[in-house]
């Protein structure tokens, strides 16, 4: 699977459905973050939102914050809680340890979507604009929780200090 069809997504009845797919780290997150900013920045056509991990076969820390910035959403329109599909345990493991139970319903189960989906390409980002997107999904970890807090606020200072 090519970068750009690591993340695909469709609108189906209100439901906001994101399925990442592949290694999903910062250097390919710009378009997973450019669609959150533009699905989230208006009134949002989502009434329920489900993310499926089924296929991917890694997720670093910003592509975690970067779901979590999607659970704060869904909390502060009051939204459900979003979905979150994953049957890879160490995929599971990672969301487990950071926490994201509290933020999804997490489903340790395959999916079956079967809808036209569109693909997200990568966008291209400055060093600044990418910093700030790192700074960004790691601050809505650390909004998680104080465990995050912990792990993740040196990091989240020293981008702060970086991309003054």
């Amino acid at each position: 699977m090519s970068e750009s069809q690591q993340i695909l997504f469709a609108n189906v009845d209100n439901c906001c459905y994101f399925k990442l797919c592949g290694e999903l780290r910062y250097t390919n997150a710009t378009g997973m973050d450019d669609l959150i900013e533009q699905l989230f920045s208006e009134p949002t056509p989502c009434a329920q939102v489900v993310i499926d991990l089924n296929q991917a076969t890694f997720i670093d820390s910003t592509y975690v914050g970067l779901l979590a910035s999607i659970a704060r959403y869904c909390q502060q329109q009051q939204m459900p809680k979003p979905t979150l599909f994953s049957t890879d345990s160490e995929i599971n493991e990672l969301l487990y340890s950071l926490c994201l139970e509290q933020a999804f319903q997490i489903v340790e189960k395959p999916t079956n979507v079967d809808t036209e989906m569109s693909h997200i390409d990568t966008q291209a980002y400055s060093e600044q604009e990418q910093g700030q997107m790192i700074l960004r999904a790691h601050q809505a970890l650390i909004d998680l929780n104080d465990k995050n807090k912990a792990e993740f606020q040196p990091l989240v200072s020293m981008l702060q200090q970086q991309l003054k």
